[in-house]
């Protein structure tokens, strides 16, 4: 017996959720693989790649021979690692199919089909903040089908009633940044562009090359041993038939084998985010470039990683730094708005009640839990969004991504640097007391100093342009400090999503409320705003 959760979907129940999906030549994840039953099914109906996850280590061995295992856990999968996949196929454990089905949805690219089965109850008894925000999907994107106890007749029988759900993500309107990316065989040549050192950027890639020739002489190495070897040479115990005693040398990654294609594209993916971190651009660097790049690296099969490649992808990169921060802002407010109604806010002046604001204070779920010694411990996708929301007021207000510590480590670490006011780094020490290294990063920066300032439950902490507060619960409160922004983040979002303007029309009856409200739809009155936000009230 593997564990409690582990029930084997049955043959019967793939071609149920296989009914109206055309899989051939698709890339498909499977979150809780198992031993992989589902995974040689898909395979059978010509899928072309499918990657998966099995938290069990036994199950996980058996499963890397049929597949690519991206992780063990997967709910720690984060979303530009399955950016390329079109499908999700999933029977998740069910103690915790809720959980598993919303992160398969926040972690599904756009356009992305989940197939899931899932406890009945787990759909019709909606008690939990959980499951009302999965059936609040299911009904806007998708639906359920009863098919009964579907698991009688399985390899593990059990009776519970199955829900076969199916949601679809929306697709998305915005072009991936890279489409007609050149993509060229020359030889690389020296370009002092003011973008990256040269020299930074030729050891990388000469570096790549070599891993890639290194790869290619072990492989050669292991078929020249197996050669030699043939058939006489066995560590095999003759009496023992489940012992094949093969030898052989392979390339492995977390003790999982990895081919030379997969090898290829692990390098340049960590290469990618290597040169980000050299070249400081984090400011640029949001879950929907790293979705992109994943995604692009895993399509096109015949990327050269040169020299002239990687000046073009940051050129691309910083020339459309606009456009992501749109899409960062779009996506925050989707992912506020859009299942809780006590986020939205109407005003008298809009011209239809089916065009809303991001209340002042709104409030986000699932985002934070007790820690072992009592502390705010941070959990969920929710920490990715905040940071890309940070990085599109940044660049919309101006000021500098870098002086800004994350919101995670704001509420989880103990103590933090601080200059003028503001936190600018965060140290998760456990000590009474911070230690030398601390303290002298707080001498090299005037006006700085190391605070002991741990967050607490229900209390609210300063953090850029919020006020942020913990609830045991698992909730965040969090508010705009700055008025003006909140009104200029609305405004943004109406033109983007094609939204009318606010019309502020005084009356004589007009709530003083209502009023103040006006005054922050108005753009404020620098030139970058002006230049973003060119809205006439």
């Amino acid at each position: 017996m593997f564990n409690p959760d582990f029930y084997p979907t049955p043959e019967a129940v793939f071609l149920k959720m296989l009914e109206g999906y055309d899989i051939a030549g698709k890339v498909i994840l499977e979150p809780s693989a198992g031993k992989g039953n589902l995974v040689e099914f898909l395979k059978a109906h010509a899928a072309k790649e499918v990657i998966a996850c099995e938290n069990e280590r036994d199950l996980r061995l058996i499963l890397e021979n049929k597949c690519k295992v991206i992780a063990s856990d997967f709910l720690t999968v984060k979303r530009e690692e399955v950016s390329h996949v079109q499908f999700i196929f999933m029977n998740p454990p069910f103690s915790a199919d809720d959980e598993h089905i919303l992160h398969a949805w926040e972690i599904a690219p756009a356009g992305c089909q989940i197939i899931a089965l899932a406890n009945l109850n787990t759909v019709k008894n909606q008690y939990s903040a959980n499951r009302k925000q999965l059936g609040g999907l299911i009904e806007t994107c998708g639906g359920f089908e009863d098919i009964g106890a579907a698991f009688t007749e399985a390899e593990r029988k059990t009776g519970v009633e199955i829900a076969l759900i199916k949601i679809q993500k929306p697709s998305d309107t915005y072009e991936q940044e890279f489409e007609g990316f050149f993509m060229d065989e020359d030889a690389p040549e020296q370009q002092e562009n003011g973008l990256m050192p040269y020299n930074v950027v030729r050891d990388i890639v000469q570096r790549y090359t070599e891993a890639v020739k290194i790869y290619d002489t072990q492989l050669e190495t292991a078929v020249k041993l197996n050669r030699v070897m043939g058939d006489i040479f066995s560590t095999s115990n003759r009496y023992d038939s489940d012992r094949d005693g093969k030898i052989s040398i392979r390339v492995t990654q977390d003790q999982a084998p990895v081919n030379r294609a997969d090898f290829k594209k692990r390098l340049q993916k960590s290469g990618w985010l290597y040169i980000f971190e050299k070249l400081n651009m984090e400011k640029h660097t949001t879950r929907g470039l790293k979705q992109d790049i994943n995604k692009f690296v895993e399509e096109q099969t015949k990327i050269p990683f040169t020299m002239k490649n990687i000046y073009r992808m940051l050129e691309i990169v910083i020339a459309t730094t606009s456009q992501r921060m749109d899409k960062a802002i779009l996506e925050v407010f989707d992912k506020i708005t859009q299942h809780y109604d006590e986020n939205r806010y109407n005003v008298e002046g809009w011209k239809t009640n089916s065009h809303y604001l991001v209340n002042k204070r709104f409030i986000s779920p699932y985002c934070v839990k007790v820690g072992w010694r009592g502390e705010i411990d941070t959990t969920g996708t929710f920490f990715e969004t905040i940071e890309d929301f940070l990085k599109a007021l940044c660049y919309i207000t101006g000021d500098n991504y870098d002086k800004f510590i994350s919101l995670e480590h704001c509420l989880s670490y103990q103590y933090k640097l601080k200059r003028n006011g503001e936190y600018v780094g965060s140290y998760d020490g456990v000590c009474n007391k911070l230690d030398n290294r601390e303290r002298e990063t707080a001498k090299k920066y005037p006006g700085s100093e190391w605070v002991n300032e741990p967050a607490e439950w229900g209390k609210w902490i300063d953090w850029s342009y919020f006020k942020v507060r913990a609830y045991k619960k698992g909730t965040l409160h969090i508010e705009f400090k700055d008025l003006d922004l909140w009104g200029r983040f609305n405004q943004r979002v109406a033109k983007l999503k094609g939204y009318p303007l606010y019309e502020y029309k005084a009356t004589k009856t007009t709530a003083k409320a209502e009023q103040e409200t006006a005054k922050h739809y108005r753009p404020a009155p620098t030139k970058q705003a002006e230049t973003l936000f060119s809205i006439q009230l």
